[in-house]
């Protein structure tokens, strides 16, 4: 397998018992949920990832570093293994994986931050009030005419060519949801998620995650991050930050950097993380490529 890319998933693909047969079986993956209990002390990331229901998942401020955790710890076991990539992106709080995956951050810093993001996110809607839904079978446009004609409402995740993730409070989603629906959408979905994310309502998340990035110390990585916010291939230290800041209040573009990969000739993904979520959206945009989701230690051996 050469040219290979490394894709991590967000908020959302969250499961219990994610990365547990990992820990069971790997030292290595072991050694990462164990560093993880330690570096933090307001709570427990095996409980979180192993033990937690659906509900106490769902908290953004859970979600985060336990979804981090449990990816960083597949990935550390692959790299183990010998499979290495030279480009790496991750939707929305699988772009800290990425980096942390390809060495601009440590993974004590990046699970710090990851947990400080999902507070600061979590507090930008003091009532959870807030959440998305997946619009499936309408075109952006429309979609766009809809969610400003509502009010409030957001489109937040470009997907894919079918799906479009609109974001906002939770009384102007419903009416939105319904407006979408009239309009021909085949099917629109409640997400798992805890929050009106990748809207103007996180900009003060995002203004207090701008100190946090500021504060660690960042190194050149062994590859390339393709940014949510611009769907552009960079490997500058200084240019990652900065998308990292914009990516919480603008939408994902991960339809168009998935075909960005496309186009530099990435042909074969791993997917470390549970889910397998961005397998299903890839094979929307292209046919051609193979991505190998990873959620238990049996689908290494099915990686071609």
């Amino acid at each position: 397998m050469d040219r290979i890319g490394f894709l991590f998933p967000g908020q959302g693909s969250q499961k219990q018992g994610m990365g547990k047969e990992f820990y069971e079986i790997y030292e290595t993956a072991r050694e990462i949920f164990n560093r993880a209990e330690k570096i933090l002390t307001d709570c427990s990331i095996k409980s979180l990832c192993f033990e937690a229901d659906d509900e106490e998942l769902r908290r953004t401020e859970n979600t985060q570093p336990a979804l981090f955790a449990s990816s960083y710890a597949i990935f550390s076991v692959l790299k183990e293994k010998g499979y290495t990539g030279d480009v790496f992106a991750g939707h929305s709080l699988g772009e800290y994986t990425a980096i942390t995956a390809s060495g601009y951050i440590s993974f004590e810093d990046g699970l710090k931050l990851v947990r400080r993001r999902g507070i600061l996110m979590r507090d930008c809607d003091p009532g959870q009030k807030g959440g998305m839904a997946a619009i499936i079978g309408l075109d952006n446009e429309t979609v766009g005419t809809v969610c400003r004609e509502t009010g409030d409402v957001f489109s937040a995740n470009f997907n894919s060519p079918n799906q479009i993730v609109i974001s906002g409070m939770k009384d102007r989603l419903k009416i939105a949801v319904k407006k979408l629906e009239a309009a021909g959408a085949r099917r629109a979905i409640m997400l798992n998620v805890g929050g009106p994310f990748h809207t103007p309502y996180m900009k003060e998340a995002a203004h207090e995650m701008e100190k946090e990035l500021d504060s660690i110390e960042w190194k050149r990585g062994k590859g390339s991050i393709v940014s949510n916010a611009t769907a552009e291939v960079t490997s500058d230290p200084v240019t990652i930050k900065k998308n990292l800041i914009n990516q919480l209040y603008h939408p994902v573009l991960w339809n168009v950097s998935c075909q960005k990969l496309v186009d530099l000739g990435y042909s074969s993904y791993i997917e470390p993380g549970p889910g397998g979520v961005l397998k299903g959206l890839f094979r929307t945009i292209s046919r051609e490529v193979k991505v190998f989701p990873v959620e238990k230690p049996d689908d290494v051996d099915r990686i071609e």
